[in-house]
């Protein structure tokens, strides 16, 4: 059995609709020695669609989350089943291009980076009609000027479902948090460790399918104060 050099991480909640194209679009971006890990704390019929693909994808790997605590604890699960030394995440909707999986793990696989961050707002980024709605946009921005500032690192994106760390920074990084906090706490915590963290440019698209959880007022205020207290080595 071969022992794959990249896992990437796929939570899902209910996202039947869109998960076949994720997981096939993976799989072809990214065709050597990858495996995918599909996390599913939903109710519909995901597992049913990943174990069929399964059929012709052999590195497809379906984990039922039946103790679901939410997103950050989703990514957790799959950090925990990993076996490549280089781990990416992607959201199922689909607003973030497998296709550029490559792209946010190249800097790490050369050797320039720990953990890379996806980003929409900076230069060579492409967004598309209906990727970025107004009020999301910018509470992205507020929290990545703040964890910027109190890491005194430039982070422009840093709530974007597409990213990337070596095993070696997730072992560092010892990720804690079930919520969407976990999204800062994987740069936070490795910038304070020393960590290389690269922002990389990408194309958002209108998510394809189902419908965010995400409170912006709600979840971003625990983020900020999360920010906090994970600088601060107090989470």
């Amino acid at each position: 059995m071969n022992v794959p050099d990249l896992s990437v991480i796929v939570a899902a909640f209910n996202e039947e609709e869109t998960i076949a194209a994720c997981v096939t679009r993976i799989a072809a971006a990214l065709p050597e020695n990858c495996e995918i890990l599909v996390v599913d704390g939903g109710s519909d019929k995901t597992g049913d669609v990943v174990r069929s693909l399964g059929k012709d994808i052999p590195d497809l790997h379906y984990i039922y989350n039946e103790n679901d605590l939410g997103k950050g604890h989703a990514i957790r699960v799959g950090i925990e089943a990993a076996h490549g030394d280089i781990m990416a995440q992607i959201d199922a909707d689909l607003q973030f291009l497998p296709e550029e999986l490559s792209r946010v793990v190249r800097p790490i696989r050369e050797g320039t980076a720990d953990v890379t961050l996806g980003s929409r707002f900076i230069e060579g980024s492409v967004r598309l009609p209906g990727s970025a709605p107004f009020f999301r946009a910018l509470g992205n921005r507020i929290t990545s000027a703040y964890a910027s500032l109190l890491c005194w690192h430039r982070m422009t994106d840093v709530l974007a479902g597409i990213k990337a760390w070596s095993r070696e920074a997730a072992d560092q990084i010892d990720l804690h948090s079930n919520n969407y906090s976990y999204e800062v706490e994987i740069p936070v915590k490795a910038i304070r460790r020393g960590l290389r963290v690269v922002d990389i440019p990408i194309t958002t698209e209108a998510r394809q399918g189902g419908e965010t959880s995400v409170n912006v007022v709600s979840d971003g205020a625990a983020i900020l104060w999360d920010i906090t207290r994970f600088r601060m080595g107090l989470k």
